[in-house]
């Protein structure tokens, strides 16, 4: 079973690669050498999602006739939306805490 078609891989790897950019290019100074906080992750998290949101819109444009499923997928939806839901999840995290 595959899960996910074209670009939807990315629908995950563009947030890990996000985190781990923020991780080298701006660490925290106040935890251990390695380490992240919360907010450096849901900002990682956050941004790396967006980008796939758009990306979503980009590649998934067009008509398509009735049945035939969207060109990018991840899980069998079009992957801007469990793109937006991440960064949904990311933005409600960030308000509770």
């Amino acid at each position: 079973m595959v899960i996910y078609r074209g670009a939807g891989f990315f629908t995950l790897l563009t947030p890990i690669v996000a985190v781990l950019l923020l991780l080298w290019l701006y660490p925290d100074p106040s935890v251990a050498k390695g380490n992240i906080t919360l907010a450096q992750f849901l900002l990682g998290c956050g941004i790396g999602a967006a980008i796939n949101v758009v990306l979503g819109f980009v590649l998934n444009r067009g008509v398509r006739p009735e049945g035939v499923p969207a060109r990018h997928h991840f899980f069998y939806l079009p992957m801007q939306w469990p793109s937006l839901t991440i960064v949904l999840a990311c933005a409600v995290v960030a308000v509770l805490r």
